[in-house]
């Protein structure tokens, strides 16, 4: 569907024109003040300029598998062409895994030999997967419980996409909180931390209409975020600059927590960042992760902030980033998983929750055209 410009004079009036010509499903691609002209500017207030667009078609799951299975074929072929072929000989004894990579390998083999690699890993391992996490994949695909035996290669990356899905699933439930618990978003500077709250409100409180607050809150050092609080503004929600435990909206009310970034080798700024999250009380806090990054810097700055209880990882400047093989790699490194995904500037942009499957489908694509 093609995007939709509506101008109001008010929020709920914009929200009610792009639910009436688009529907209650529509995407919000951006939201801005939309001063008048001329003269009329110094007593009228400002308007409301939104761009919408429909949601993208969601193919059924068959639908996906069959896409999946078309583009591995491709996928086989293009890596024949260049003179990558998938080999059955075993990985070298002498590759050195980190310690606990080699315990999940051993006990998804229970202690059997190590088998040869899956050819469809070594693809995957091709398009981007760490050798380790391709090892331990391997593993955990032979004994994947209930899987039928593969007959061909598209088969055998189905498993692999039932496997990897399965166990991001598994780490959700692990770290998932219940009822309606505060969001904290933490990470080091510049990540998009700010940007990310911005793009999430804009999509709760006025494309779903749902009670929200966000609290812009100091620790060592000053939140300076100050267009955070005029983005509130624009959507008529509360952007507090103190914490008061007292004082809370509805129960049922998107509650947002920004705070300021913390550069990962600052041991008391991590120590005031801790205290602080802890005066908040019941939250589930989310690492938030620049994708544009070095893969080995991403996980650095995991390690730093594991002193937190995180429920999930953000990874923001998803469009900059080279491979969409990261997503697997940060996901199986730090064994959490990614909760959010976000790309661009423009607020609220491409903000949108990670769903393994279409992640995975997006992975082949992506491999395909590149």
């Amino acid at each position: 569907m093609n995007t939709v410009k509506i101008v109001a004079d008010t929020t709920q009036e914009a929200l009610e024109q792009v639910q009436a010509q688009i529907g209650p499903d529509a995407v919000i691609l951006n939201v801005r003040k939309l001063p008048h002209d001329g003269v009329k500017k110094l007593w009228s207030k400002p308007r409301i300029e939104v761009l919408a667009t429909g949601p993208e078609k969601t193919p059924t799951g068959q639908e996906a598998l069959q896409q999946l299975a078309l583009k591995v074929q491709q996928l086989e072929s293009e890596l024949h062409t260049r003179g990558v072929t998938p080999s059955d000989a075993p990985p070298s004894p002498d590759m050195k895994l980190p310690p606990k990579v080699m315990a999940l390998i051993r006990e998804a083999q229970g202690g059997k030999p190590e088998e040869a690699m899956l050819g469809s890993v070594q693809i995957l391992e091709e398009i981007g997967l760490l050798p380790s996490h391709a090892r331990w994949l391997s593993a955990q695909a032979r004994n994947f419980l209930g899987a039928t035996k593969p007959r061909n290669l598209p088969e055998e990356v189905e498993l692999l996409r039932d496997v990897l899905c399965e166990y991001w699933h598994q780490l959700a439930r692990r770290v998932e909180k219940t009822g309606n618990p505060t969001r904290v978003l933490i990470g080091t500077p510049g990540t998009g931390k700010t940007t990310a709250i911005a793009k999430w409100l804009t999509q709760e409180s006025f494309l779903r209409q749902r009670p929200s607050r966000v609290w812009r809150l100091d620790v060592d050092r000053p939140n300076t975020a100050d267009f955070l609080s005029l983005h509130g503004e624009l959507l008529q929600v509360p952007v507090e600059r103190v914490w008061d435990a007292a004082e809370q909206p509805p129960e049922d009310a998107l509650r947002l927590v920004d705070l300021p970034g913390v550069p990962a080798d600052d041991e008391a700024a991590m120590e005031a960042l801790v205290a602080q999250v802890k005066e908040l009380g019941d939250t589930e806090i989310h690492l938030v992760l620049n994708a544009a990054y070095d893969l080995g810097l991403l996980l650095r700055h995991a390690k730093a902030f594991s002193v937190f209880p995180i429920s999930g990882i953000i990874l923001t400047h998803l469009d900059e980033a080279e491979r969409r093989s990261k997503v697997w790699n940060v996901m199986l490194a730090t064994q959490l998983p990614l909760t959010y995904l976000s790309g661009g500037k423009d607020i609220p942009g491409d903000f949108h929750a990670a769903i393994p499957e279409n992640l995975f489908d997006e992975w082949i694509a992506s491999a395909m055209a590149g």
